[in-house]
């Protein structure tokens, strides 16, 4: 958080306009959450990360109506909230931390899912579920 307010200051003092809106949008998101936002590290990545998903979905469903006048910001916000999200994992590192994960729980079943999911969800925030989901589903089967 405290990065966050250094970087609004920053993007103040040199006037980046989007940038500005959207470090806003990321620090009202994670005040909404807890109004002081003494929040652990963990839960303001997950806020990001929500965000973050939320832009793709704005940049898919613009391109789908065919609004692409709105593409190049949402692609620009998005570019801003990466920064302050972890390096994404790539779909091999998801499944070693999966199969990681089901190995220290003991994991055998379709039934440990959720604790697999849990596992892996708390190791890695801001991880693609989808993919820890599908990765999971194959592991157990």
């Amino acid at each position: 958080m405290d990065q966050i307010n250094n970087d609004l200051k920053t993007a103040m003092k040199e006037k980046n306009e989007l940038r500005l809106a959207t470090l806003r949008m990321m620090k009202s998101k994670v005040l909404y959450v807890n109004a002081r936002g003494d929040l652990p590290e963990a839960e303001v990545i997950k806020i990001i990360a929500k965000y973050s998903k939320e832009l793709q979905e704005s940049i898919d469903e613009a391109k789908k109506v065919n609004r692409l006048e709105n593409v190049p910001r949402f692609e620009d916000e998005l570019k801003v909230v990466m920064e302050y999200l972890p390096k994404q994992l790539g779909p091999e590192e998801i499944k070693a931390a999966v199969e990681a994960a089901a190995k220290e729980i003991g994991a055998s079943s379709v039934k440990d899912m959720g604790n697999v999911m849990k596992a892996v969800l708390a190791k890695h925030p801001g991880i693609d579920g989808k993919l820890v989901n599908q990765f999971v589903r194959e592991i157990l089967k």
